[in-house]
């Protein structure tokens, strides 16, 4: 009977995996020929040239100072920043009796994944903050600048709040990261290196680890559920290929690096043996289709931070393959 029974279960697993190699291939099939439409013949792309996506026009106009628009900006960040205080942050950070200001760096926690998270989020506000500061009439530059520094005075502020925490603490690397995410739009500008490559972050609840501890707010936030998150480095092997050559490869098509961790870190009583957890998958460059309006480019640059479905493989501490990760199945 035992041997019934595994045979069944074996002969299921067969074709569960044979199922998964049989799409994997067609997905493959359908990629390939795609190559067609990156031809040497097409206009240059936005990275290809040295008016890339991110430029606003390919002759600088004089800007004007909007004092209304930015007047605007400031009260919209004031609301905004007030309701993150007392719906998230008051509630589920800081709902604890002030203490003597004191500094922690915390390197044990969430196998200091979290500093990427501060890198992401300072991302998220200056990408924000560059949209508010060009649209209210500052220069391209000085948009970029404003907005890096404003996330770093972001990160000052929450952290000064968390020195006076019981069970948090003002951390110089925290403020770091954050302060070099909000800068990162700048680079992407201006910096050749990141015409070849992109940052991306991908989330989904595989396991409810962190969300079974005890949190001072009632459910615990996503954005601190690091065991289901994976924060990636995309390249495009497309920008990277001698013009020749470009014929044969799609120009969308990308490879990406990630780095997650297993849940044992998000136990109510972590595991010694809690482990990084390394990918590669496929990956797909928004920017390669070019769209041409200013809002298209904004839309296609926010969507690109986030690392879509794909075929992805685990190398590290052990193989696993996925076919649509970060949904694991």
């Amino acid at each position: 009977m035992r041997k019934a029974n595994g045979s069944l279960i074996g002969l299921f697993a067969s074709r569960k995996m044979n199922a998964k190699i049989c799409a994997f291939l067609l997905m493959l099939s359908l990629v390939f020929p795609a190559a067609a439409l990156s031809s040497p013949g097409d206009p240059l792309t936005w990275r290809d040239s040295t008016w890339d996506y991110r430029s606003e026009d390919p002759v600088q106009v004089a800007p004007e100072l909007h004092p209304l628009r930015l007047a605007g900006v400031a009260s919209v960040t004031l609301v905004a920043y007030g309701a993150a205080y007392w719906f998230v942050f008051k509630k589920g950070w800081w709902g604890e009796e002030n203490h003597k200001f004191h500094f922690k760096n915390d390197f044990d926690y969430a196998l200091n994944l979290d500093k990427l998270g501060h890198f992401a989020a300072g991302v998220a506000i200056g990408e924000t903050f560059y949209e508010g500061y060009r649209w209210a009439g500052a220069t391209e530059f000085q948009s970029y600048l404003y907005a890096g520094l404003t996330a770093l005075a972001t990160h000052i502020a929450i952290d000064i709040k968390d020195g006076f925490g019981e069970t948090w603490g003002f951390s110089i690397f925290d403020v770091l990261c954050g302060g070099l995410g909000g800068f990162l739009p700048m680079a992407e500008r201006y910096v050749p290196l990141f015409k070849y490559i992109d940052l991306k972050w991908s989330y989904w609840i595989n396991s409810m680890a962190y969300y079974n501890q005890d949190h001072q707010s009632s459910d615990g936030i996503f954005t601190d559920d690091y065991v289901n998150h994976t924060y990636w480095l995309s390249v495009k092997p497309y920008r990277l290929l001698p013009e020749a050559a470009r014929k044969y490869y799609p120009s969308w098509l990308a490879i990406a690096f990630g780095l997650s961790i297993d849940d044992k870190s998000f136990w109510k009583k972590p595991h010694p043996k809690a482990h990084r957890e390394v990918y590669i998958a496929l990956d797909y460059d928004l920017e390669a289709f070019r769209p041409q309006s200013r809002m298209a480019r904004t839309i296609i640059k926010a969507l690109n931070y986030f690392k879509l479905p794909a075929p992805t493989i685990q190398v590290y501490p052990e193989f696993h393959w996925y076919l649509f990760y970060p949904i694991k199945f």
